[in-house]
This record gives C-alpha cells, structure tokens and sequence, in this order.
C-alpha cells in the first residue's frame, strides 16, 4: 500500500479530518473558481473612491448586488475577478481607470448536504472546485458502520450526474446516481471521484444488519462494517455475548428471506450445539438473517417460537461497529 492511499484511508475514515475540512472562503486556490451566488457577503474596495472602501455587501436574491455609484450589479454565477472586471466597467464614468479589489467574506450560496454514516453530518458550503472525496473528508470521514454505497442527488439546473448508473426523475428533472465507498477509499475509478455541484445531496449508506434474538446474552441488531458481506454463526454468537442460560442451541434457526421484497422467511435449523463442539462445520449468516436461540424449557413448538420472535426484531437494539 501507498503512502498515498493510506493517507486518503486515513482522512476517509476521519481519524485524521476535522468535522469543518472545507477551506476559508478567501483561499486563493478556492476564490479563483469560486463563483458568486445569493446571499454571499463581499467586500469591495476601490482606491480612487473613499466612499467604496473595503465595505461589505450582501448579494441579492437575483444575483445583484448595489455598490455606490455603480448602481445594480449582476455579479450571480461570476467570479471573483470577472465580478471586479464588471465593476470597473460601471466606475469608469466616475474614475477614467479604477483599481477595484473584490473579496469574498462569506459564502452561502453554494451548500451542499451530505448525510448519513459519516462523523459530522450537516450542510458545507462549497467554494471552488471540490470532489466526492472532499465533501466526505469535511463531514469528518465515513463511520465504522457505513454500508457499501453513497448515493448523490443533483438538482435539474445543476445538469445531470456524470455517472453511468444516473437515474432522471421525470417528476423533478434531479438526477440520483450511487458510488461504491470502494471506488473511492481504494482509488480505483477516477470517474467516480466526481466534482460536486452546489445543492448536491450526499447520502451515505449505513451498513446492512442482521439480527440474534432469543436465549442469548445480548440480543439485537448488528452493522455488518464496511466490505464485510456476511458473518459465520459463531461470529453472530460471540457479539451476541454467548447463549443465555437454558439455551436450546441445537434447536437454533436462521431465518432467511429468499428476497428483499419476500415478506415470508423461511427456517433453516443450526445445531449450535456441534457447530461449538466442532462436530459440525460453521455456517454463514448474511444482511437481513435472524439467528433465532430457544428456550429449552419453552412448552411451545420451536417453529412456532421462531414465527413468534419475528415480532420482536422491530424493536431490538442495532450494535454498531462489527
């Protein structure tokens, strides 16, 4: 592994990025490329003009901004140097060659939304050009139990996302595309690391669960981490702290959806019974599967139990961080 991949390793997984990564708004890097929209604070200053010195100044709603005799001046969708361009344009009936300087002070016409499994989540406001990857590190990183995609919604006049997997909603004209977290932890699809766009929503899925009810020390619900696809039924047992007394764990089932749209699950008996004792060899357990213990004491019929402990999966307790 690179020294390269894992520094960006590093600040995806937000050991190393700070919740507020995006940069100060006068970065010089940022502000060449920035573009003005409402609601941004300027400061405008020109030499020649005591009246226009180093003030501040909110962009209107419609992207003008008025700035003393120069009037109404559409700067929305500018940049900072084309903005100063246009200025001096308006003073030379006042100045023959005005020197204008334009700062930006505080963006807020450019927010984007990235939500989810990441360590801050909330709204950043972009300046300049910035990537998937920056969006993520700014929102502190991904958590421990983010699942395997982040998917990105595009406003209509924002154009549609360059992405193969883009989907249109004919509705609303915003377009909605996922990303495997892969292809950008591990470097593997430059195409994925796409530019974000202002407005842009960033949804980081969480990790898939699956479930370990029933005479076990800690029952609930755990987060498969990122890249894990499945867990072996000891693996389940052991984060479920072990069988609780008067376990029947030759009587265990899985219960297993044959899809994701198929309410019915069907039963799949575990003897954990010689799975522990080494008799029998272990057996995988995937997203959305029940490991159900019973009670060896329990009167009732185990298929019935199993039907029963369904009931209780809704409000069990989700364990993070496998």
């Amino acid at each position: 592994m690179t020294v390269l991949r894992i520094l960006l390793l590093t600040v995806m997984w937000g050991a190393a990025a700070a919740p507020g990564l995006a940069q100060r708004p006068n970065d010089a890097a940022n502000a060449s490329s920035y573009l003005l929209g409402p609601n941004d604070q300027i400061a405008v200053q020109v030499v020649e003009l005591p009246e226009i010195q180093a003030k501040s100044y909110r962009v209107d709603s419609d992207g003008t901004v008025d700035i003393p005799l120069a009037g109404s001046v559409h700067v929305g969708g500018l940049t900072l140097a084309q903005a100063r361009s246009e200025l001096e344009k308006r003073l030379r009936a006042q100045v023959k060659d005005p020197h204008v300087s334009v700062s930006l002070l505080d963006s807020k016409s450019q927010p984007v939304s990235v939500l989810g499994a990441v360590n801050a989540p909330g709204t950043q406001q972009i300046e300049g050009s910035k990537t998937l990857f920056d969006v993520l590190a700014g929102a502190g990183g991904l958590k421990q139990d983010a699942g395997d995609t982040v998917a990105i919604t595009r406003q209509k006049d924002e154009g549609v996302l360059n992405l193969p997997n883009a989907v249109v909603d004919p509705a609303t004209g915003r377009s909605t595309a996922e990303v495997p977290v892969h292809d950008l932890v591990d470097m593997r699809s430059a195409s994925s690391n796409i530019a974000i766009r202002p407005h842009d929503e960033v949804f980081v899925a969480p990790g898939r669960v699956l479930y370990v009810i029933g005479n076990v020390k800690k029952p609930g619900g755990f987060t498969l981490s990122l890249g894990k696809k499945r867990l072996s039924a000891l693996e389940a047992l052991s984060l479920a702290e072990g069988l609780g007394p008067n376990a029947s764990a030759k009587n265990a089932r899985i219960l297993r959806r044959a899809n994701e749209a198929d309410l019915a699950r069907r039963q799949i008996p575990v003897n954990l019974k010689r799975i522990l004792s080494g008799k029998d060899e272990d057996v995988a357990l995937y997203a959305d599967d029940i490991l159900f213990v019973p009670d060896s004491n329990s009167k009732k019929i185990i298929a019935r139990a199993a039907e029963a402990a369904l009931a209780t999966v809704s409000g069990v307790i989700i364990w993070r961080g496998l």
